[in-house]
């Protein structure tokens, strides 16, 4: 993406946020920002809303679809994306306006790496863990597996990262040894 269809995502992204902070409507809009978005990664939409060999009533239609569905604030944003033919944008421009909300609210997102699944209770000791040594609220964690770290975890949260897997242990070593 280049800069300039940043700056445009950032700014519509930027206007939603504004729009529902200043109508006390945050927690709906970012409720139904993350139900856009799951549609989108269940279905693959973004790659339709992308073609160029698609009609833009085409687009039109399924992007109208989420308005059945949505606030009034929602919907007025998602006229707009379709009046300026934006709709290859709503994914990224939803994507950053979670991020927005994300800052706002000090919520991240915490990305758990393991070379096995989790139990409950490990889970909910993390997320305080977590909570206390970033000093943020978690929004939710993202449980991904990766036999390749033999054991441990590594914890990514906020762009700062904690990694107790065995993996990096053994790399660590490997260099003190040279």
């Amino acid at each position: 993406m280049d800069k300039k269809t940043q700056g445009l995502v950032k700014q519509y992204a930027k206007s939603l946020v504004e729009v529902s902070f200043e109508q006390d409507a945050a927690s709906v809009i970012q409720e139904e920002a993350s139900q856009i978005l799951a549609v989108f990664e269940e279905t693959n939409l973004n790659t339709f809303l992308k073609q160029e060999n698609v009609l833009t009533e085409d687009k039109k239609r399924v992007v109208s679809l989420f308005q059945e569905s949505c606030s009034v604030y929602m919907n007025n944003f998602l006229e707009v994306i379709l009046l300026n033919e934006r709709t290859d944008l709503l994914y990224d421009i939803l994507k950053q306006t979670l991020e927005l909300f994300s800052q706002e609210n000090n919520e991240y997102d915490v990305v758990v790496t393991s070379s096995l699944a989790l139990s409950e209770g490990q889970k909910e000791r993390l997320l305080k863990l977590v909570a206390q040594k970033f000093e943020f609220k978690p929004r939710r964690l993202v449980e991904k597996i990766d036999e390749n770290l033999i054991g441990g975890f590594v914890v990514t949260a906020k762009n700062k990262v904690i990694d107790t897997s065995i993996r990096r242990q053994l790399q660590a070593f490997k260099s003190n040894l040279k």
